[in-house]
Protein backbone atom coordinates (compact mmCIF):
# COMPACT_ATOMS: atom_id res chain seq x y z
CA UNK A 1 0.00 0.00 0.00
CA UNK A 2 1.19 3.53 -0.72
CA UNK A 3 2.65 5.41 2.21
CA UNK A 4 0.47 8.53 2.10
CA UNK A 5 -2.23 8.62 4.75
CA UNK A 6 -5.86 8.71 3.63
CA UNK A 7 -7.75 11.83 4.68
CA UNK A 8 -11.42 12.65 4.51
CA UNK A 9 -12.76 14.39 1.47
CA UNK A 10 -12.67 13.99 -2.30
CA UNK A 11 -8.88 13.63 -2.45
CA UNK A 12 -8.21 10.72 -0.15
CA UNK A 13 -4.46 10.85 -0.86
CA UNK A 14 -3.92 14.39 -2.18
CA UNK A 15 -0.28 14.09 -3.32
CA UNK A 16 -0.79 10.76 -5.03
CA UNK A 17 -4.09 11.80 -6.61
CA UNK A 18 -2.89 15.13 -7.98
CA UNK A 19 0.39 13.69 -9.26
CA UNK A 20 -1.66 11.23 -11.31
CA UNK A 21 -2.53 14.15 -13.58
CA UNK A 22 1.03 13.93 -14.92
CA UNK A 23 -0.26 11.02 -16.99
CA UNK A 24 -2.89 13.28 -18.51
CA UNK A 25 -0.21 15.79 -19.49
CA UNK A 26 1.79 12.97 -21.07
CA UNK A 27 -1.26 11.74 -22.97
CA UNK A 28 -1.89 15.22 -24.39
CA UNK A 29 1.75 15.48 -25.50
CA UNK A 30 1.61 12.07 -27.17
CA UNK A 31 -1.67 13.00 -28.85
CA UNK A 32 -0.10 16.16 -30.25
CA UNK A 33 2.88 14.13 -31.42
CA UNK A 34 0.56 11.75 -33.25
CA UNK A 35 -0.97 14.51 -35.36
CA UNK A 36 2.23 16.49 -35.83
CA UNK A 37 4.26 13.66 -37.30
CA UNK A 38 3.92 11.39 -40.29
CA UNK A 39 0.99 9.01 -40.65
CA UNK A 40 3.09 5.85 -40.27
CA UNK A 41 2.99 5.76 -36.47
CA UNK A 42 -0.17 7.79 -35.94
CA UNK A 43 -2.41 4.85 -35.00
CA UNK A 44 0.17 3.55 -32.52
CA UNK A 45 0.57 6.91 -30.85
CA UNK A 46 -3.19 7.45 -30.65
CA UNK A 47 -3.62 4.09 -28.92
CA UNK A 48 -0.74 4.87 -26.57
CA UNK A 49 -2.22 8.28 -25.74
CA UNK A 50 -5.52 6.65 -24.78
CA UNK A 51 -3.75 4.07 -22.61
CA UNK A 52 -1.72 6.75 -20.83
CA UNK A 53 -4.81 8.92 -20.30
CA UNK A 54 -6.53 5.88 -18.78
CA UNK A 55 -3.74 5.80 -16.19
CA UNK A 56 -4.58 9.37 -15.22
CA UNK A 57 -8.23 8.43 -14.73
CA UNK A 58 -7.57 5.15 -12.93
CA UNK A 59 -4.83 6.46 -10.68
CA UNK A 60 -6.71 9.64 -9.78
CA UNK A 61 -9.81 7.63 -8.96
CA UNK A 62 -7.85 5.14 -6.87
CA UNK A 63 -5.94 7.73 -4.86
CA UNK A 64 -8.77 10.26 -4.78
CA UNK A 65 -12.44 9.42 -4.28
CA UNK A 66 -11.73 5.65 -4.57
CA UNK A 67 -15.08 4.39 -5.89
CA UNK A 68 -15.76 0.67 -6.15
CA UNK A 69 -14.41 0.43 -9.69
CA UNK A 70 -11.21 2.39 -9.03
CA UNK A 71 -8.93 -0.57 -8.23
CA UNK A 72 -9.84 -2.36 -11.45
CA UNK A 73 -9.47 0.81 -13.53
CA UNK A 74 -6.12 1.59 -11.91
CA UNK A 75 -4.70 -1.88 -12.55
CA UNK A 76 -6.21 -2.28 -16.03
CA UNK A 77 -4.72 1.04 -17.15
CA UNK A 78 -1.25 -0.05 -16.05
CA UNK A 79 -1.68 -3.31 -17.98
CA UNK A 80 -2.83 -1.35 -21.03
CA UNK A 81 0.49 0.51 -21.25
CA UNK A 82 2.62 -2.57 -20.62
CA UNK A 83 0.61 -4.54 -23.18
CA UNK A 84 1.03 -1.75 -25.72
CA UNK A 85 4.82 -1.83 -25.42
CA UNK A 86 4.88 -5.63 -25.70
CA UNK A 87 2.53 -5.82 -28.69
CA UNK A 88 4.11 -2.91 -30.52
CA UNK A 89 7.56 -4.46 -30.15
CA UNK A 90 6.23 -7.78 -31.43
CA UNK A 91 4.55 -6.01 -34.35
CA UNK A 92 7.81 -4.36 -35.37
CA UNK A 93 9.73 -7.62 -35.04
CA UNK A 94 7.19 -9.66 -37.01
CA UNK A 95 6.34 -6.97 -39.55
CA UNK A 96 2.64 -6.90 -38.74
CA UNK A 97 0.31 -4.50 -40.50
CA UNK A 98 -1.17 -1.81 -38.21
CA UNK A 99 -4.64 -3.38 -38.31
CA UNK A 100 -3.25 -6.76 -37.21
CA UNK A 101 -1.26 -5.18 -34.39
CA UNK A 102 -4.22 -3.15 -33.13
CA UNK A 103 -6.45 -6.23 -33.30
CA UNK A 104 -3.95 -8.23 -31.23
CA UNK A 105 -3.70 -5.38 -28.74
CA UNK A 106 -7.47 -5.06 -28.31
CA UNK A 107 -7.86 -8.83 -27.90
CA UNK A 108 -5.11 -8.90 -25.30
CA UNK A 109 -6.57 -5.92 -23.48
CA UNK A 110 -9.98 -7.57 -23.26
CA UNK A 111 -8.43 -10.77 -21.93
CA UNK A 112 -6.42 -8.89 -19.31
CA UNK A 113 -9.40 -6.79 -18.26
CA UNK A 114 -11.57 -9.86 -17.80
CA UNK A 115 -8.78 -11.64 -15.95
CA UNK A 116 -8.38 -8.76 -13.51
CA UNK A 117 -12.10 -8.74 -12.85
CA UNK A 118 -12.37 -12.50 -12.38
CA UNK A 119 -9.16 -13.42 -10.55
CA UNK A 120 -8.41 -11.87 -7.18
CA UNK A 121 -4.78 -10.84 -6.83
CA UNK A 122 -4.06 -11.19 -10.54
CA UNK A 123 -2.63 -7.69 -10.87
CA UNK A 124 0.95 -8.40 -9.79
CA UNK A 125 1.40 -11.61 -11.85
CA UNK A 126 -0.15 -9.94 -14.89
CA UNK A 127 2.03 -6.84 -14.50
CA UNK A 128 5.19 -8.91 -14.05
CA UNK A 129 4.45 -11.03 -17.11
CA UNK A 130 3.61 -8.06 -19.32
CA UNK A 131 6.62 -6.08 -18.10
CA UNK A 132 8.93 -8.98 -18.94
CA UNK A 133 7.30 -9.37 -22.33
CA UNK A 134 7.63 -5.66 -23.02
CA UNK A 135 11.32 -5.67 -22.07
CA UNK A 136 12.17 -8.74 -24.15
CA UNK A 137 10.16 -7.41 -27.08
CA UNK A 138 11.87 -4.02 -27.02
CA UNK A 139 15.33 -5.59 -26.90
CA UNK A 140 14.48 -7.93 -29.77
CA UNK A 141 12.96 -5.20 -31.92
CA UNK A 142 15.86 -2.81 -31.35
CA UNK A 143 18.44 -5.44 -32.19
CA UNK A 144 16.78 -6.00 -35.55
CA UNK A 145 16.34 -2.34 -36.41
CA UNK A 146 18.05 -1.06 -39.54
CA UNK A 147 20.73 1.59 -39.36
CA UNK A 148 19.56 5.08 -40.17
CA UNK A 149 21.08 8.58 -40.40
CA UNK A 150 23.12 9.58 -37.36
CA UNK A 151 20.85 12.48 -36.37
CA UNK A 152 17.77 10.25 -36.12
CA UNK A 153 19.76 7.59 -34.28
CA UNK A 154 21.04 10.21 -31.85
CA UNK A 155 17.52 11.49 -31.16
CA UNK A 156 16.30 7.99 -30.41
CA UNK A 157 19.29 7.28 -28.20
CA UNK A 158 18.66 10.44 -26.17
CA UNK A 159 14.96 9.64 -25.80
CA UNK A 160 15.69 6.07 -24.74
CA UNK A 161 18.30 7.24 -22.25
CA UNK A 162 15.87 9.72 -20.71
CA UNK A 163 13.19 7.06 -20.54
CA UNK A 164 15.53 4.51 -18.98
CA UNK A 165 16.77 6.96 -16.36
CA UNK A 166 13.23 8.09 -15.55
CA UNK A 167 11.82 4.58 -15.19
CA UNK A 168 14.82 3.45 -13.12
CA UNK A 169 14.50 6.36 -10.71
CA UNK A 170 10.77 5.80 -10.71
CA UNK A 171 11.26 2.21 -9.61
CA UNK A 172 13.33 3.42 -6.67
CA UNK A 173 10.68 6.00 -5.79
CA UNK A 174 8.00 3.29 -5.98
CA UNK A 175 9.83 1.13 -3.45
CA UNK A 176 10.53 4.08 -1.16
CA UNK A 177 6.87 5.05 -1.34
CA UNK A 178 5.57 1.81 0.11
CA UNK A 179 4.14 1.60 3.59
CA UNK A 180 6.88 0.41 5.93
CA UNK A 181 9.70 2.01 3.96
CA UNK A 182 12.26 3.81 6.18
CA UNK A 183 11.48 7.01 4.26
CA UNK A 184 7.73 6.61 4.52
CA UNK A 185 6.16 9.71 6.12
CA UNK A 186 2.39 9.38 5.75
CA UNK A 187 1.60 13.00 6.74
CA UNK A 188 4.28 14.64 4.56
CA UNK A 189 3.32 16.77 1.56
CA UNK A 190 6.11 15.02 -0.37
CA UNK A 191 5.31 11.46 -1.29
CA UNK A 192 7.63 9.09 -3.10
CA UNK A 193 4.70 7.41 -4.83
CA UNK A 194 3.70 10.76 -6.28
CA UNK A 195 7.23 11.12 -7.64
CA UNK A 196 6.83 7.65 -9.16
CA UNK A 197 3.78 8.91 -11.07
CA UNK A 198 5.69 11.88 -12.48
CA UNK A 199 8.77 9.87 -13.45
CA UNK A 200 6.73 7.20 -15.21
CA UNK A 201 4.84 9.91 -17.09
CA UNK A 202 8.19 11.33 -18.25
CA UNK A 203 9.37 7.86 -19.29
CA UNK A 204 6.23 7.39 -21.39
CA UNK A 205 6.81 10.67 -23.19
CA UNK A 206 10.40 9.63 -23.91
CA UNK A 207 9.18 6.26 -25.20
CA UNK A 208 6.64 7.95 -27.45
CA UNK A 209 9.27 10.28 -28.84
CA UNK A 210 11.60 7.36 -29.56
CA UNK A 211 8.70 5.64 -31.30
CA UNK A 212 8.05 8.75 -33.39
CA UNK A 213 11.75 9.14 -34.24
CA UNK A 214 11.80 5.56 -35.57
CA UNK A 215 9.35 6.49 -38.33
CA UNK A 216 12.09 6.60 -40.95
CA UNK A 217 13.03 2.95 -40.37
CA UNK A 218 9.85 1.33 -39.11
CA UNK A 219 6.66 0.73 -41.05
CA UNK A 220 4.62 -1.09 -38.37
CA UNK A 221 2.52 0.21 -35.53
CA UNK A 222 0.30 -1.17 -32.78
Amino acid sequence: MECERVVSGFLGQPANALSSLAFLASAVWILALAFRGERTNRAALLVLAIAVAANAVGSFARHGPDPSWARWAHDAAIMAVLLFVAVHALARTRGWRPTVAIGAYVAGLIAVGLGLAAIHGASDPFAGTLAAGALVGEVASLSGERRDPSSARRDRAIARSVGLIAISLGGVAFLLGRTGSPLCHPASWFQWHALWHVLVAIALVAYAYALFARREVSSTSA
